[in-house]
């Protein structure tokens, strides 16, 4: 879902209970500088946490992509070959899903730049 989906006009409004009052119409001069202002105000906040959710899944995944690596050495010194091959294949996707999140923070790293 896109973050214009996730804030409307109508979680707006509970937020800001006196447009509601004065009767603000969101096609109003009025209405679109408050409604945008509160809009980049709470996509901000938005890209904030997604940026903490993204640090802590990337540390989650770079250890657990350490172990499993540390899994495969240990696999060839006992020359477990067939293990090794598996565990190797295991690692390679914790290697692609910390690189996956590293390209997401990035991106929202720029999103929240651009705002």
């Amino acid at each position: 879902m896109s973050l214009n989906q996730k804030y409307t006009w109508h979680d707006f409004l509970r937020e800001n209970p006196e447009h509601k009052e004065k009767g603000t119409k969101r096609t109003s001069n009025e209405g679109k500088k408050a409604f945008e202002s509160a809009f980049k105000a709470h996509c901000k906040k938005f890209l904030e946490d997604q940026q903490k959710r993204y640090d802590t899944h990337g540390v989650k995944a770079t250890e657990r992509a350490k172990v499993l690596s540390a899994k495969v050495t240990e696999l060839r010194k006992a020359k477990k070959f067939a293990k090794a091959k598996i565990a190797q294949k295991k690692a390679g996707r914790g290697d692609a899903a910390v690189a996956q999140i590293a390209k997401e923070k990035a991106g929202a790293q720029a999103k929240r730049k651009s705002l």
